[in-house]
């Protein structure tokens, strides 16, 4: 079979079953092995499988994976999310824009301690979605605020595509995590710019306390208060370890680990069975992750064979002059890529494909990558995927598509700024882990 139809069988292979709604990693696992198989020939399976599959799960980066979501388990399973809204929304004394500060910021902290951004969006819209309607926000805003807060858990630290990032080009990860740091605060900034320009509010309602509030203030100090305490602290010690580089990510990982779990059973908010479920959804997100990153590595075997990258290099080779044009162009990809694939499957997938032209541009990787992860999870607001914005709107029994004309205007509202901040100023990420001991 000629080489280019190949090419062509196997992208309309992916793109038919992945259209049908077949999961991404067996879309990935079946169009690699489908390529290999017609490039060339069913023989090589078993070396490719199986090493491919052994050094990817011996990978000491990507260990690092299981700990840091074994500590956001836990802190889960202990109804921290609960405390963090309690306290917020006493804190923003029950109104309307400060409530929905709180709802931005309190994402944000679950960011550092979720690995998933659809399902804080969805915790959130359970939560926070009935307040923030009930204080005045129509309700397609009050999701869309659901939404783009859960969204945060993307690019806040410990952000797990930074994991897959740092695993793939060798960039440590602690550094990322700092990196990402202040485009983060930036973007919470931005934010809730949006919140304030662009927040719906149904007329004639009294902007303050209305309907039950999500704790009286018996419920904050009796318990709440403590709780949020203890995550702060937790947060501090973890990130402030590795910015003094007293441990290395991996053993901060650990360390919040243990302590999130000690700290749960020590204030009672766990038991056996609770541990037991952590430990549960740990390894099954954990497994999930992995066989998106091996069904990558696989589809991305095929696309060394074919030489796809060294085919897109000489494309863009021309533009090689003007590096900036050139990750523009790049990260341009990687938001397109976002709104159709999941964000672990669009890091392990492109990145192999683009090293080449990463490193013909001399391009910082510390930048790019906090760049590139800024991207994919402006991904989970925009349609036609936008699992944080169907995440929302499934919990909260609200159609998506209002919501997305909202989630939209805040997913390019934070491109065009906290995307050209970055570009212009490289060191608003490259600054703080320069300063690392």
């Amino acid at each position: 079979m000629p080489q280019d139809l190949i090419i062509w069988v196997v992208v309309l292979w992916f793109v038919l079953f992945l259209v049908l709604g077949q999961h991404v990693a067996t879309v990935l696992f079946a169009s690699g092995l489908l390529g290999i198989a017609l490039w060339v020939g069913p023989q090589v399976f078993g070396g490719i499988i199986g090493t491919n599959v052994f050094f990817t799960a011996s990978t000491y980066s990507l260990s690092i994976i299981p700990l840091y979501l074994l500590m956001a388990q836990m802190l889960l399973r202990g109804g921290v999310i609960v405390d963090l809204f309690r306290v917020g929304y006493r804190l923003a004394g029950h109104r309307r824009f400060p409530l929905a500060l709180a709802t931005v910021v309190s994402g944000g902290l679950l960011g550092a301690v979720s690995g998933s951004g659809a399902a804080t969006s969805a915790a959130l819209a359970t939560l926070a979605a009935p307040q923030l309607e009930q204080i005045g926000y129509t309700r397609r805003m009050s999701v869309a605020v659901a939404a783009v807060a859960g969204s945060l858990s993307a690019i806040i630290p410990p952000s797990l595509i930074m994991i897959i990032y740092g695993s793939l080009t060798s960039v440590p990860i602690g550094h990322l995590f700092i990196g990402a740091l202040l485009p983060a605060g930036l973007c919470i900034g931005v934010y809730i710019g949006c919140l304030g320009l662009f927040g719906e509010v149904e007329p004639g309602v009294v902007d303050g306390r209305t309907g039950d509030a999500v704790a009286d203030d018996g419920d904050v100090a009796g318990g709440s208060v403590p709780a949020f305490v203890f995550v702060v602290v937790l947060m501090v010690v973890v990130f402030g370890g590795i910015y003094g580089g007293v441990v290395t990510a991996g053993e901060a990982g650990a360390l919040g680990a243990f302590t999130a779990l000690v700290g749960m059973v020590a204030m009672g908010r766990v038991d056996v069975r609770g541990i037991a479920l952590a430990l549960t959804d740990s390894v099954r997100v954990t497994a999930m992750i992995m066989i998106i990153v091996i069904g990558s590595q696989i589809f991305g075997r095929f696309l060394s064979y074919s030489r796809l990258p060294h085919e897109l290099f000489a494309l863009v080779e021309p533009l090689l002059s003007h590096p900036t044009l050139v990750v523009a162009i790049l990260l341009g990809a990687f938001f397109v890529f976002g709104l159709f694939l999941e964000s672990a499957a669009v890091m392990v997938l492109l990145i192999p494909v683009m090293m080449p032209i990463l490193e013909a541009t001399e391009v910082d990787l510390l930048w790019f990558g906090v760049m590139a992860s800024f991207m994919i999870s402006l991904g989970l607001l925009t349609p036609p995927v936008g699992l944080a914005a169907y995440a929302a709107s499934t919990a909260a029994g609200h159609p998506v598509g209002p919501v997305f004309r909202i989630t939209s205007v805040f997913a390019l509202s934070a491109a065009v700024v906290v995307g050209g901040v970055m570009l212009r100023f490289p060191a608003v990420v490259t600054w703080l882990p320069s300063t690392l001991r």
